[in-house]
């Protein structure tokens, strides 16, 4: 989807209709003269007219490279998201199966530069760690990156070191209260609640703000982090009657459902799924406190200012 905002009035001049083929281009626009339209009037014709700046805006997009935990099912991929805007691309968490899903629905590896873990667990990390030697490889096909940037929580040490890897791959520390900005995107950093410390985080751009819960229980940063999101990628391991075997670390699909209800979010998809579950279950549930909710899909891109 494209947004146009006005910009700026350029030129006052006498212009035949035209469109650049640039992101930025000027239309013509009839100068009423003593009046203020909402709206400009687009000239077909060699008339009076003012030139107006338009930005063409491009909606934040995320697209779902996998979804499943702890272990992918036939066919299927752990964690992993492609959030793109602008030009700007970046690969939250990557999980096993993630690269193999990326080729498939997005292009080839040299398209990332830049990844982000929200902990490092190895559900969202498992291809991190071959990802490592896809940049190093670089030198031998364009296809894949030569360098990249991982952004992620530096605990447990051990698993933080392995993303450290000769020139190919270097890792930035952050925290909870970090905010990053990565071309376009602003991204900020919260804390979830999960026996590993887990990063919720908050993506925003000109278009709209994408949230995307990491692991946590319900608690109030990752309210925070979802609050007023025109999308929310949240975590729901399963469904209440499993509720006592996860709630230490994990949202059901009810309380997610119940955090964006708290947070004001606009739509939820729920992601983080066993790979058995009963998924319209897992939905009928988290429906019964926030209808607008669907089940992440494999392959399946999410605009998120629509």
């Amino acid at each position: 989807m494209l947004r146009f905002g006005f910009s700026a009035i350029i030129v006052s001049a006498r212009c035949p209709w035209g469109l650049s083929s640039a992101a930025e281009r000027t239309v013509h626009i009839r100068e009423v003269t003593g009046s203020n339209p909402v709206a400009p009037t687009i000239l077909l014709a060699d008339w009076q007219t003012r030139t107006i700046l338009l930005h063409e805006v491009l909606a934040m997009k995320v697209t779902i490279l996998g979804k499943y935990s702890p272990f992918p099912p036939v066919g299927g991929a752990c964690l992993s998201y492609w959030v793109e805007s602008e030009g700007t691309g970046i690969l939250v968490d990557c999980g096993p199966g993630a690269l193999a899903k990326f080729q498939e629905y997005v292009g080839p590896l040299s398209k990332i530069d830049v990844v982000i873990l929200s902990h490092l667990h190895f559900d969202h990390i498992g291809d991190a760690l071959v990802l490592r030697y896809a940049a190093a490889a670089a030198p031998r096909d364009s296809r894949l990156l030569s360098k990249v940037t991982v952004y992620a929580p530096n605990e447990p040490e051990q698993e933080f070191s392995y993303l450290n890897y000769k020139e190919a791959m270097s890792v930035v520390p952050v925290a909870p209260g970090d905010s990053i900005s990565l071309g376009g995107i602003k991204v900020d950093f919260f804390l979830g609640n999960h026996p590993l410390r887990s990063h919720a985080m908050r993506f925003e751009d000109e278009s709209g703000i994408f949230a995307y819960s990491g692991d946590s229980t319900p608690c109030q940063d990752l309210i925070d982090a979802a609050s007023g999101a025109d999308l929310f990628l949240c975590e729901a391991a399963g469904t209440e009657a499993e509720k006592a075997m996860i709630e230490a670390a994990h949202c059901t699909g009810k309380q997610a459902g119940m955090v964006a209800k708290e947070a004001g979010a606009k739509r939820l998809l729920l992601t983080h799924l066993w790979p058995f579950t009963d998924e319209s279950l897992l939905k009928k549930e988290c429906a019964e406190v926030f209808p607008n909710v669907e089940i992440a899909r494999e392959g399946a891109s999410y605009e998120v200012g629509s």
